[in-house]
């Protein structure tokens, strides 16, 4: 069954699940203590950056790491991606998996660590999830590394060489030492309904941001939309707290038929927390949106979920279907009858001085 986005409900807010929030505050308390006790330093020869957030969802983690990554490489850093995965092989098993970067050889991992060859292995995204897929596909000059200890995932790649070191989703990973906490906020809603889960979207309480040293506003196109939206969150940031925004830009590439994108009529097709600004992005590109499929975020694609993409863009009367980079990855194995088109997102980081760059790289 096709999903709605069941995140609009929480970021709207749930009053009457308020005492479970209150449960969930005292036992998100008691985590961070027990975290805190376990941290200890980190690698001496890698910097450890955070990306995360205080609200479930989608709120650009994943773009604005390999935004970083990307950054990073260029300066002549050797750089590694870590994620947990989300409902992917290395999530559930006991190994930190390793994706070498596209110009390293590994051995076969020992210790507990197993490697991953990006170009041998089939269907890569069901080992390593989507997004650190996603990732390897975009940076490849990135370790990638994946496992339920990120902590451990950490070491592993700081091992293997890597000086920078991207932690995707770890803003609440209190055990894991840490160089920078970057934290990505909605401009216009940086907290969403104001509420802990499970009455709204926040998995912390706003005075979480006072340990964060940068915060990124997603869609903060310019210097004064930035200023306005850390206006909404002043009272609970630090003095000492960059704030930044993001600039959300997408390019459309055909990767399956031979229609002509001037003209056409699209079907979105998406699984992610937010297809409300996958909407956005393309009707931004001048696009004639036929109509549209969302599925859950991290959705696992099947074959019959594209028989039914084909019926409805032949119903909708579409000269083909974008998709988002992040379900290309999962759905490029399959045949395409249509012109399928790929989203690509491209983000730049409004105020990023040198300043930044030498606290991300140094």
């Amino acid at each position: 069954m096709l999903a709605r986005d069941a995140g609009a409900r929480l970021r709207a807010g749930v009053p009457a699940l308020a005492p479970l929030a209150a449960l969930y505050g005292a036992g998100l308390a008691l985590s961070r203590v027990l975290g805190l006790r376990r941290r200890t330093e980190g690698p001496a020869a890698a910097r450890v950056i955070v990306v995360g957030n205080l609200e479930v969802g989608g709120s650009g983690k994943t773009p604005l790491a390999m935004h970083l990554l990307e950054g990073a490489s260029a300066a002549g850093r050797r750089v590694a991606y870590v994620s947990r995965g989300y409902g992917c092989a290395a999530a559930r098993g006991p190994h930190v998996t390793v994706v070498p970067a596209h110009d390293d050889t590994f051995p076969e991992g020992s210790g507990g660590v197993r490697i991953l060859d990006r170009k041998g292995s089939p269907a890569i995204e069901r080992e390593i999830g989507d997004e650190a897929a996603l990732v390897a596909m975009r940076v490849p000059a990135a370790i990638i590394a994946v496992g339920g200890d990120k902590r451990r995932a950490v070491d592993t790649v700081a091992r293997m060489g890597a000086d920078v070191v991207v932690v995707d989703d770890a803003f609440q990973s209190w055990s894991l030492a840490r160089s920078l906490d970057m934290v990505l906020l909605d401009a216009e809603r940086p907290l969403g309904s104001g509420r802990l889960l499970p009455a709204g979207s926040l998995r912390e309480r706003p005075d979480a941001l006072r340990r964060a040293d940068v915060v990124v506003f997603n869609g903060a196109d310019d210097e004064a939309a930035v200023d306005a939206a850390r206006s909404r969150v002043a009272r609970w940031l630090s003095p000492q707290t960059v704030a930044l925004g993001m600039r959300r830009q997408i390019g459309l590439e055909r990767v399956a038929g031979d229609a002509v994108l001037a003209g056409a009529r699209l079907l979105v097709v998406c699984g992610v927390a937010r297809p409300e600004r996958v909407r956005a992005d393309v009707a931004a590109q001048g696009m004639t949106i036929a109509g549209e499929m969302c599925f859950a975020d991290h959705h696992p694609y099947r074959a019959a979920d594209v028989a039914r993409i084909h019926a409805a863009a032949a119903g909708a009367g579409a000269d083909g279907v974008v998709v988002t980079e992040k379900d290309w990855v999962k759905l490029r194995r399959f045949e395409w009858g249509i012109a399928v088109w790929v989203a690509r997102l491209h983000v730049s980081v409004t105020g990023a001085d040198e300043g930044l760059w030498q606290r991300v790289v140094r």
